[in-house]
């Protein structure tokens, strides 16, 4: 189950029980209390980061492992197409790039030998042209979700390449349960999160609720 199905079900047996005495059969679905969810988040985080209360080491996550393919960097499938240029490649969840890129580290399983990276392909072409580290490495990461809603990378300057790491913040953690065979990803970590988010959520949902949805009265009618 993922991070927003966990806490989604928490959130709805909260406003169930909240809503006693106003409504018997709130019209909730998990699909959309995910939703909610994943919104507050990104909102409270954008919210505590201006005000300084959040600093960024605290919403890194790591994926270990992430399996490097080929895919042509042009991505042209027109039928009059010369073929392309096959690129290493490999895919991670989308970003919250306002934190500094929303990278930390992009490299080797290892840890040992992180990797340039960019996200502007005008800043990425003068990359030859480093005095230091022109030689090493480097990542494209085009920033525009790609059909599987994920972000597309591209290695240079490297020999074949099975797996690469990447450490960031990610913008939505269910994303990351594609990559769960070789991750360290413990969602559990951001529990100093979690009860803020679920508070919010479950007191919107519960204010329009009262506000909407008129007061279940007992029935005193007598038996006919």
């Amino acid at each position: 189950m993922g991070y927003y199905s966990k806490l989604a079900s928490a959130v709805y047996n909260d406003i169930v029980g909240g809503l006693r005495g106003y409504t018997s059969n709130p019209t909730l679905s998990i699909e959309q209390l995910e939703d909610d969810l994943a919104e507050m988040r990104l909102t409270i985080i954008k919210e505590y980061s201006l005000k300084g209360l959040l600093p960024k080491n605290d919403l890194l996550m790591s994926i270990n492992c992430i399996p490097v393919d080929c895919k042509d960097i042009e991505r042209c499938s027109c039928s009059y197409s010369a073929g392309g240029t096959p690129t290493l490649h490999f895919e991670i969840p989308q970003l919250m790039t306002e934190f500094d890129g929303g990278i930390e580290y992009i490299g080797s399983i290892d840890k040992q030998q992180p990797f340039i990276w960019y996200t502007s392909p005008n800043v990425m072409k003068f990359h030859k042209y480093r005095k230091r580290a022109k030689k090493k490495p480097y990542v494209y990461i085009d920033i525009t979700p790609n059909e599987n809603n994920l972000f597309d990378c591209w290695v240079f300057g490297t020999p074949i390449l099975k797996k690469i790491s990447v450490i960031g913040i990610f913008k939505n953690i269910n994303q990351l349960d594609g990559f769960e065979c070789c991750s360290e990803v413990d969602p559990n970590n951001l529990s100093f999160l979690d009860s803020e988010i679920k508070r919010r959520v479950t007191e919107l949902k519960i204010r329009y609720y009262r506000q909407l949805a008129p007061q279940v009265l007992p029935n005193t009618q007598a038996p006919q």
